[in-house]
């Protein structure tokens, strides 16, 4: 149970520098011991509705909520604001920040390099290895069994949870956090066909992660054959996603989970793979666009563009295509039945 322990003159304190706006309706010392569904929440529970729909449609049990309006419909008490989800997001961040706190530290069965560099008030957790002349910046997090490679520099603030691997020469940034088994910095697939053979080709080049990135469960980003491959701030890349080598990704992307790029695509500000989509080897995705589900990119993409279906075509087009393909069943037995009539036979021949 996400556990709040606050009382509503506090959970305001929460708000007040969200610009969302605060006005209590009730009591201000009511204790809202956790957080919880409209559907589900309890008399000593804190709930929220997104706008004025959902609640006058609400029956909720909750003894406090967050909303758009206030209503005497529900005897719950209530702190109303302008945007009740943006609010609510505010308490959650409180909560999971308080549920996830890691006490100061170095644990016994870590492995800290004489030549790395622990910043202030950092958390290494059991199993850790931070090699030599690595950098973890201050109030970072390394769960267990994380790995940070020889001259890999974590910046301030940052979250790597069990079995992350950072590989060496690797540069991330502030705020950045990483999930369970992802690994930054592996070899880029890169061979070379020689006499019938694949001659590996050396992956000497780095990585590169702006600050306020988030980067899911086992998500593979590898390191240039030359250069850098670059995550650029404020992207968030969702589960089993994988970066090619030397992939530039702009500022505030959003990759979801089984998105993909090959070697060298170039993906501009605020682009969207969704699920399953990708970009193929040297693609350019123009800032804003955007490539649907399970989306397949062999060319360039314009900025803005809106693309759907392997190989990637505009929306209205796609939708057409498919529209036409849900058809074709019929349409053939039209067909038959016209080449029929026009060589005299009969239906049942």
């Amino acid at each position: 149970m996400p556990r709040l322990e606050k009382t509503l003159d506090e959970v305001r304190g929460l708000l007040a520098d969200a610009d969302v706006g605060s006005e209590l309706h009730g009591d201000g010392g009511f204790l809202c011991r956790s957080v919880a569904s409209l559907e589900q929440a309890g008399p000593d529970q804190l709930s929220f509705a997104k706008d004025e729909r959902t609640l006058k449609a609400t029956n909720t049990r909750a003894g406090a909520l967050v909303v758009p309006a206030v209503t005497t419909r529900l005897a719950a008490h209530q702190i109303v604001v302008d945007d009740p989800f943006a609010a609510f997001v505010v308490v959650l961040r409180h909560i999971d920040r308080e549920r996830r706190r890691e006490d100061a530290g170095v644990h016994p069965s870590a492995v800290v390099a004489e030549s790395a560099s622990l910043g202030a008030d950092v958390s290494i957790g059991a199993g850790v290895a931070v090699r030599d002349r690595a950098v973890v910046g201050d109030r970072s997090v390394l769960h267990a069994n994380a790995c940070v490679g020889p001259r890999s520099e974590v910046g301030r603030d940052c979250v790597l949870f069990p079995g992350v691997a950072v590989m060496e020469d690797v540069t991330i940034g502030d705020r950045v956090v990483v999930h369970g088994g992802t690994v930054i910095g592996c070899d880029g697939y890169g061979y070379l066909q020689r006499e019938g053979r694949h001659v590996k080709i050396p992956q000497v080049g780095t990585v590169t992660i702006g600050d306020d990135v988030e980067i899911g469960s086992q998500v593979t980003i590898d390191r240039a054959a030359l250069d850098a491959t670059v995550i650029g701030h404020g992207s968030k890349l969702g589960d089993l996603v994988h970066i090619a080598h030397n992939t530039i990704v702009g500022e505030h992307c959003l990759i979801l989970p089984l998105a993909k790029t090959a070697g060298g695509a170039r993906l501009g500000d605020g682009v969207v793979l969704a699920g399953g989509a990708g970009a193929a080897d040297g693609v350019v995705v123009g800032d804003g666009a955007m490539l649907g589900g399970n989306t397949i990119s062999y060319r360039d993409v314009p900025a803005g563009a809106v693309l759907y279906g392997d190989p990637a075509r505009p929306k209205s087009r796609q939708l057409r295509i498919e529209a036409v393909l849900n058809r074709l069943p019929q349409m053939e037995r039209d067909l038959r039945a016209l080449l029929r009539r026009m060589e005299g036979r009969s239906e049942t021949e």
